[in-house]
Formats: C-alpha cells, sequence, structure tokens
C-alpha cells in the first residue's frame, strides 16, 4: 500500500482556504485491512457489494476520502465520518465535526484519489486510463474545435481525448450532475502545455473554471478549480506521478 496526503492552499484574491488529498496505492487485501475506518453506514453497504472490483474501488473511494478530510483535522476520528451518496450519487460527507467539508473521489485499477474542500470553494478531480479500447466513443463526442485542440498538442489520440474527457468529468462533479448533461456545456476552449507532463484548460461556457491536468504513464489526471484561484500542485502532483508509477512497476 503506497499512501499520500497534503493540503493544498487555495489563494484568491479575497480570501485563502484549504483543500486536502490523498493518493491511494492498494490491492483489494491491503484496503480491506483497514476495514476498521469504515462507518457502519458505509460497511452495510459494502456487505452488499458482491464483486471484488466493485469491492475495492469503493474501498478506495471512501478510504482515500476519508484520508483527505484527515489531512485538515487535528484529529482523526475516521470510522466516525460517513461518506454517503447523494440522489445522483456524487459523495456526501455526513460528520458533525468536518461540516461544510466536502470530499470529490476518484479512482482507476488501483488508484484513488480524494479532495476534501470546503463547500465555499469547490473542486473537482478525475484520472483516467489513456490505452482505452473506447477511445473512438470518447473522441466521438468531442466537438470539431476541440479535435483540432487535440491536434494542436504532441498527444497521441489516447491521450489528448482521454484529458479532455477527465477536465469534462470532473467540472460536471462540482455541478453534480455527472455526464448526464449536454457534452457541449462543457466544451473545452483551450489546451496549453505548462511542463513536460503539465496541461492547462479552460471553459467555452463555464468560464469561472479551468483545468489543470497531468500525464503520468498510461494515467492521466484533471484538477477542476475556480478560474481566479491560485494554487500550487507541485505536491499533489509529485503524489500522483509516484502512485502512478508504483502501479506500473507492480504490472511489470
Amino acid at each position: 500500500m503506497l499512501l499520500q496526503r497534503g493540503k493544498i492552499v487555495l489563494s484568491r484574491e479575497n480570501s485563502t482556504h484549504q483543500a486536502g488529498f490523498c493518493v491511494l496505492r492498494a490491492d483489494l487485501q491491503e484496503l480491506i485491512s483497514k476495514f476498521n475506518l469504515l462507518h457502519a453506514q458505509e460497511r452495510t453497504y459494502y456487505d452488499q457489494l458482491t464483486f471484488d472490483r466493485r469491492k475495492q474501488s469503493y474501498l478506495l473511494g471512501r478510504l482515500s476520502a476519508k484520508k483527505a478530510i484527515g489531512a485538515l483535522a487535528v484529529y482523526e476520528d475516521l470510522e466516525k465520518i460517513a461518506i454517503t451518496a447523494g440522489i445522483f450519487q456524487f459523495p456526501v460527507v455526513q460528520y458533525a465535526v468536518t461540516r461544510n467539508l466536502q470530499v470529490c473521489i476518484t479512482h482507476c485499477d488501483n488508484l484513488g484519489i480524494a479532495l476534501a474542500y470546503p463547500e465555499v470553494h469547490p473542486l473537482g478531480i478525475d484520472i483516467e486510463k489513456t490505452n482505452k479500447a473506447n477511445i473512438s466513443v470518447i473522441k466521438g463526442q468531442l466537438t470539431p474545435d476541440e479535435v483540432i485542440l487535440t491536434q494542436a498538442v504532441s498527444l497521441s489520440d489516447d491521450a489528448s481525448c482521454t484529458m479532455i474527457w477527465t477536465m469534462k468529468e470532473a467540472l460536471s462533479k462540482i455541478l453534480r450532475t455527472g455526464l448526464t448533461m449536454d457534452m457541449k456545456v462543457l466544451e473545452i476552449q483551450s489546451l496549453v502545455k505548462e511542463g513536460p507532463d503539465l496541461y492547462t484548460s479552460y471553459f467555452k461556457h463555464l468560464i469561472q473554471y479551468k483545468a489543470i491536468s497531468c500525464l503520468s504513464g498510461p494515467y492521466v489526471c484533471s484538477l477542476v478549480i475556480p478560474r481566479k484561484t491560485t494554487v500550487d500542485l507541485e505536491e499533489y502532483w509529485q503524489a500522483f506521478r509516484q502512485a502512478t508509477a508504483a502501479t506500473m512497476e507492480n504490472i511489470r
């Protein structure tokens, strides 16, 4: 098991906020060893799950979310935190001491990532694997202008299309709609390389948000934050790179 967590300072013109993050890499048996951290409600839900893959994804999400919340707390009673699902399946934190904190969760393979943030400052996150068999389906969801953007950066179709997909998925989590809305509303306006593996984007219609993405091996992760927020993500991206590297090494 590899677990890394920390804080992210969210700087605005007239205010400063903090978010917590957790990047977790673990197989099912390692996750089961932390079963004591689940709330009674979560254990009841877990006991209803049949397939190992679903059990793993559930535990990755719940444990990473709890650890992200713990990164912001002076003390931890993680088993008292219940992360339930809203009517549209978005995660809801139920814990008296952490009221006004919410989480965003994403997972892929044996990686689980979560952000804990104050309700006054929304954040969204998504991770996907780039070598997906359905890349043609994803590309078919892009607008003509977005296809042009994918051709303007030195990335494979798999990487560029998946990156844009993660941006939209992360934004939809902020909106709490999932990808049930017209995808054109989430259209990307720009895609600019900012470093060896980092990219930034802005949205054509929801101009109050921006996306920051990192490509690490076959994995791409996107964070969506308010456009006018200044943030240093180096610690988070380093944790993401280390976790994906460990995952790829384990596959070998």
